[in-house]
């Protein structure tokens, strides 16, 4: 595409430009090429102006919030990455709360305690942005972002900023309407509950605690969703795939449903391993175990 990016960072106004953006750097697995630019919006209408000049020149585009729940590729990406770590306001008025798609979970959570909001206390320790959340649907057992979102504003795969109800945004199990779909998630609304700040505090606490259980190191979090009324885990443990390896990735021996990169993994090794894993517990438990992750990149 020759200098076409210098054209898109000049016109991109209001976003900040990085050239040879590296994914492996802006992801929590550490894995992944680089993108020839990054555009970090400094606000929604300057997200919304970034999405119009990318489509005005025909160059594709992802979005990337905390960079966790996906694998990167190791040929990186052809076309821009629109980082949303700049679109942090955060603000609640009674118990509706208004935040940008780069808010970070942690802050969330320490916003609506300070406001004496509770509600989204199962989301602590996720290493998720707003934008994230609402994408995949993310949660636990405890509960999903969806359930309290009451509306989502998103720039459509056509260029218009448009905002959806929680009915359009279609909320299921690690899926919603957005999934795949190629739309920049700007912000939610979001309906909080009322609770003391010491006891929404607690709550943090409590999740924080039982997710400590859980694996160290570089991943993705979970990478398989969980087939109705059995964990992905116990499947792949009863398939004798935990502590299997795969060049520079291996499963967890704590949590199966963890890959985590021992330092110098790869996307290919990591890919390599999810097939071993879909295979062995189709073979033992003939359930055909489905990806939590995205993949992104020019694979």
């Amino acid at each position: 595409m020759g200098d076409i990016f210098s054209l898109v960072a000049e016109q991109a106004k209001g976003c900040g430009a990085e050239r040879e953006f590296s994914l492996a750097a802006h992801t929590t697995m550490g894995i992944g090429g680089n993108a020839p630019l990054c555009l970090r919006p400094q606000s929604v209408g300057a997200a919304v102006n970034a999405v119009r000049v990318l489509q005005k020149y025909g160059v594709p585009y992802i979005a990337l919030g905390a960079g966790a729940n996906v694998l990167a590729s190791d040929k990186g990406f052809c076309g821009a990455v629109i980082s949303t770590d700049k679109l942090s306001a955060v603000t609640a008025e009674e118990d509706i709360v208004y935040a940008e798609s780069g808010v970070r979970m942690a802050r969330l959570l320490r916003v609506l305690a300070e406001s004496g909001l509770g509600g989204f206390a199962f989301m602590a320790g996720i290493p998720a942005s707003v934008g994230g959340a609402v994408y995949m649907n993310a949660g636990t057992a405890r509960g999903h972002f969806g359930d309290g979102v009451l509306s989502v504003t998103a720039i459509d795969e056509k260029g218009v900023l448009r905002e959806f109800s929680k009915e359009e945004c279609a909320f299921e199990y690690k899926h919603t309407a957005f999934t795949g779909k190629g739309q920049l998630i700007l912000s939610a609304r979001l309906a909080a509950k009322y609770c003391c700040r010491a006891r929404a505090l607690e709550d943090i606490r409590e999740v924080l605690a039982e997710r400590e259980r859980l694996p160290k190191g570089k991943s993705m979090g979970c990478v398989f969703k969980n087939p109705e009324g059995i964990s992905a885990g116990a499947l792949i443990e009863r398939a004798g795939m935990k502590g299997a390896r795969e060049g520079g990735a291996f499963i967890s021996e704590r949590h199966a449903n963890f890959i985590i990169n021992g330092g110098n993994a790869t996307a290919g090794d990591v890919r390599a391993l999810i097939e071993r894993v879909k295979s062995a517990v189709l073979k033992s438990s003939g359930v055909l175990l489905t990806e939590e992750i995205e993949y992104i990149g020019d694979d």
